[in-house]
């Protein structure tokens, strides 16, 4: 049972894997159209869908960010201050949209965090003093952590494990070979089951 079960997650992350690349690398193909054309919005709106297609070494995923960055750095030096902020929110959003224990891209975020506040103090105008506040303001509101607690996305992955385990032993020794309840076995899988779903509803809330 226990084999079963590991070689079906290995299959469901070999095709989760496959379809991130494909689609990251779609998108970065659209976005290197739209780049070439001076279409930065689009460019921009491609090169993020690609960084959210994340999967851990996927060469598309540092392409996007490295896009985003060009993007937003040659936008502002040609005085188009929309598509440069336009681009480091896309390359924060897309730092923040695929974190789950950690942020598996950290500098990127501090990066885009640091130039969003950077921008939009600066669009405030003021006097030195005005803009260092909003720029203190901003960095404060932009690096806000809003993500779920980590104790209950590990306690979240245990109790869907613990679901799934106990079905699994429900099925496998919970029934004999003629189809009949065997309750001394199913009941450990019923108990096991219940467990883990009042532990993933918990932890899904919690989190």
């Amino acid at each position: 049972m226990v084999a079963g079960l590991l070689a079906s997650l290995v299959l469901a992350l070999a095709i989760f894997t496959l379809r991130q690349v494909s689609d990251g690398e779609a998108h970065m193909r659209l976005s290197d159209a739209a780049f070439d054309e001076d279409d930065l919005q689009t460019a921009t709106l491609h090169a993020r869908r690609a960084a959210t297609a994340f999967a851990p070494g996927a060469p598309h995923v540092g392409r996007a960010y490295r896009r985003l960055e060009a993007i937003a750095v040659g936008a502002e030096a040609g005085s188009r201050d929309a598509d440069a902020l336009g681009a480091w929110r896309a390359m924060r959003s897309a730092a923040l949209e695929t974190r789950h224990l950690w942020v598996p891209m950290p500098r990127e975020l501090d990066r885009a965090n640091e130039n969003l506040a950077r921008l939009s103090a600066r669009a405030q105008g003021g006097s030195p003093d005005e803009h260092r506040r909003a720029l203190l303001a901003a960095r404060g509101e932009l690096s806000r952590d809003e993500a779920p607690s980590g104790r209950w996305l590990i306690a979240l992955c245990v109790g869907f494990f613990a679901a799934l385990s106990g079905l699994g032993w429900l099925g496998v020794r919970g029934v004999d070979r003629d189809g009949k309840l065997v309750m001394t076995q199913a009941r450990w899988g019923a108990l096991l089951a219940l467990a883990g779903v009042a532990l993933w509803a918990v932890s899904a809330w919690q989190a």
